[in-house]
C-alpha cells in the first residue's frame, strides 16, 4: 500500500516524515499546491457557480 497526502507544512512536518520512516509506510510523491483531488470538493464548486449564474446570492 502507498499513503497519499498533500505537501502541506502539517504534513510534511519532521515528526510526520520520521513516523513514516519509522513505520516502513511508502508515500506517493505529490506535489505542493496541486488540484484537490476529492472528487465532491469539486461538485461543490460547480454547483456554487451554477446557483451564481443564475442570480442566486450565495
Amino acid at each position: 500500500m502507498v499513503f497519499q497526502q498533500e505537501n502541506a507544512a502539517v504534513h510534511s512536518a519532521r515528526l510526520s516524515n520520521d513516523f513514516f520512516q519509522e513505520n516502513n509506510v511508502a508515500l506517493l510523491d505529490h506535489p505542493a499546491c496541486s488540484p484537490d483531488l476529492n472528487p465532491i470538493e469539486n461538485v461543490w464548486g460547480w454547483m456554487a457557480r451554477e446557483v451564481s449564474d443564475h442570480g442566486c446570492p450565495l
